[in-house]
C-alpha cells in the first residue's frame, strides 16, 4: 500500500466530525429522559455535589430549566460553535430559566457546590422563538401566595409560563390551557383526584403531565397540603 494512503487511513478520523456524546451515555446516572413527544423533550439532571461529567451534547434550540432544589453554583465549559464557560449562580427550588440555547452546545460540567443538583431540562422542539427576549432567570414564587394561586410569570406569541398553586383539598384551577397544548411540572408532590371521575392521579416532584388544548380534565387536590406546579403552554404549532 503506498505510503500516503496509509498515513490517510491513520489520520483521516482524526480529522472528522466527533459523533454526538449522548448526554445519557456518558452520564447515564445524571440524565434521565422523562416525557417526550414531537413538541418537548423533557430530561430530569442530577449533579451529585462536586461532581464532574465529561464533556457531552445537547441539542440546539430554546429550553426551560426548572429547579427542583436549592443547590449551589455549576460549572458549564461549552466547547461546540459557541466557546465560552459559564458558572451558573445558586438557585432555589421552584424557579426556572429561560434560555435561547446555543448551536451544537457540546459542555462539561463540573458541580462547585457540597448540595446535589436537581432540575429539568425542558426543550422545545421546532420553535423560531425571538432570542433577544426568550430568556431571563425567574425566582420561585414566595411562600405567603401558595395557598391558591395563579401567575403568568412569561408571555410571548409562542409561549406562556404560569406558576400555580393548588391549595389543599380544594379544586384545582387552570391545570391545563382551554387554549393551548401545555406541559405540567409538579414542583411538589402532588394527589389530584379526577372532579368527576373519582381517579386519583399522582406526581412526585419534577415530574410532568401533558395535556392538549382543552382536553384537560377537572381535578381536585386530594392532599392535606398545597400542590405547586409550573404551566408550560406552547401557543403555537413546531415550525412557527
Amino acid at each position: 500500500m503506498p505510503s500516503f494512503a496509509l498515513a490517510c487511513l491513520l489520520l483521516c478520523p482524526l480529522l472528522l466530525p466527533a459523533h454526538a456524546q449522548d448526554p445519557q451515555e456518558v452520564a447515564p446516572r445524571a440524565y434521565r429522559r422523562g416525557f417526550e413527544n414531537e413538541r418537548v423533550r423533557v430530561t430530569r439532571v442530577h449533579y451529585e455535589p462536586r461532581e464532574k461529567i465529561a464533556s457531552h451534547d445537547h441539542p440546539a434550540g430554546p429550553t426551560i430549566y426548572v429547579y427542583l432544589s436549592d443547590s449551589g453554583p455549576v460549572r458549564f465549559v461549552h466547547t461546540g460553535d459557541e466557546a465560552f464557560t459559564l458558572v451558573r449562580p445558586p438557585v432555589r427550588a421552584g424557579g426556572f430559566r429561560l434560555s435561547r440555547g446555543v448551536a451544537g452546545e457540546t459542555h462539561s460540567v463540573e458541580s462547585l457546590t457540597d448540595l446535589p443538583t436537581d432540575f429539568l431540562r425542558v426543550e422545545l422542539k421546532g420553535l423560531n422563538l425571538e432570542r433577544r427576549y426568550f430568556r431571563g432567570r425567574f425566582p420561585p414564587e414566595p411562600r405567603a401566595s401558595r395557598r391558591g394561586s395563579r401567575r403568568v410569570r412569561y408571555d410571548d406569541a409562542l409561549i406562556r409560563v404560569t406558576s400555580l398553586t393548588c391549595a389543599a383539598r380544594r379544586r384545582c384551577e387552570g391545570l391545563g390551557s382551554p387554549d393551548t397544548a401545555s406541559l405540567l411540572v409538579a414542583l411538589s408532590p402532588a394527589r389530584l383526584r379526577q372532579a368527576d371521575a373519582g381517579a386519583e392521579v399522582r406526581l412526585a416532584l419534577g415530574e410532568t403531565m401533558w395535556t392538549e388544548a382543552g382536553a384537560g380534565p377537572a381535578f381536585e387536590n386530594a392532599a392535606a397540603r398545597p400542590a405547586e406546579f409550573l404551566r408550560i403552554d406552547l401557543k403555537a404549532a413546531a415550525g412557527r
